[in-house]
């Protein structure tokens, strides 16, 4: 598999934080910047095995790197879900699939270089709560495979996002999924598994963190509900040119 994408976008990742005093820690990079294909590349294959083949001074980008795009276009008026660099997750572009002579349109399913884990003793079914009643849990933040720290995940089930956390790309406040469509100004829906299955290749409790379209064409989606070792026949990567961000940890007490 090779990407060699013709077209390379430049993306100034803004310094970012993100705190967690329940968990006793903060997190933070003083920003980065990297090129992005516009395209996505479609491996058909699992996390593992489309890393493996990306050509060398190439990797895939990661949950934040997809948010800042996103954020990026809603900031300066634009809906995601109409722009150019989101089409192969709505199959607006020229990748189908004929089954029974029937021509289908392939809606990617876009890996990332971010997962989330189980914590070692952990009770994946426990959860806290905020004031307003929304249920946390604890999870890893792994970037590729380097487990960054412990961080709070919402609860998924399709909620509409109506926050981020911009230094790992998720969710961090998602809310019951009455806001009528098109969710205006949401634009994005939440699933996350809270009890996932031991990952067949790192044998820790691993989800992948992915992008795609939810509700037909209604909404995009941010998924971490499957595990990096399985394989997706739609599944695909944004090449990004540029070093990671160094996320630093801080200690913080309250």
């Amino acid at each position: 598999m090779a990407s060699n994408p013709e077209i390379m976008e430049k993306l100034v990742m803004q310094p970012v934080s993100s705190s967690y005093p329940t968990l006793g820690s903060s997190y933070s990079h003083k920003g980065h910047q990297i090129e992005y294909a516009p395209r996505l590349v479609r491996t058909g294959k699992n996390y593992y095995k489309s890393r493996g083949g990306i050509p060398k001074g190439e990797r895939m980008s990661t949950a934040a790197e997809e948010l800042a795009i996103q954020l990026g276009m809603e900031k300066a008026g634009i809906d995601p879900r109409t722009a150019e660099v989101f089409y192969d997750l709505f199959a607006r572009n020229e990748s189908h699939v004929y089954i029974w002579r029937n021509e289908l349109p392939v809606y990617i399913w876009q890996l990332t270089e971010t997962g989330l884990r189980v914590p070692k003793g952990c009770d994946p079914h426990k959860y806290e709560t905020n004031g307003q009643g929304d249920k946390y849990w604890v999870r890893e933040l792994l970037i590729g495979n380097n487990a960054i720290g412990e961080i709070l995940v919402p609860e998924g089930n399709g909620r509409v996002v109506v926050e981020w956390d911009e230094l790992s790309g998720l969710p961090s406040v998602t809310k019951d999924c009455d806001i009528h469509l098109p969710h205006a100004p949401y634009t994005t829906h939440s699933w996350f598994n809270e009890n996932p299955s031991k990952d067949s290749r790192s044998k820790h409790r691993d989800v992948a963190v992915v992008w795609l379209r939810g509700g037909g064409e209604g909404w995009l989606e941010v998924n971490a509900d499957s595990a990096r070792s399985t394989a997706k026949w739609d599944g695909a990567f944004r090449p990004v040119r540029g070093s990671l961000p160094e996320i630093e940890k801080e200690i913080i007490t309250i």
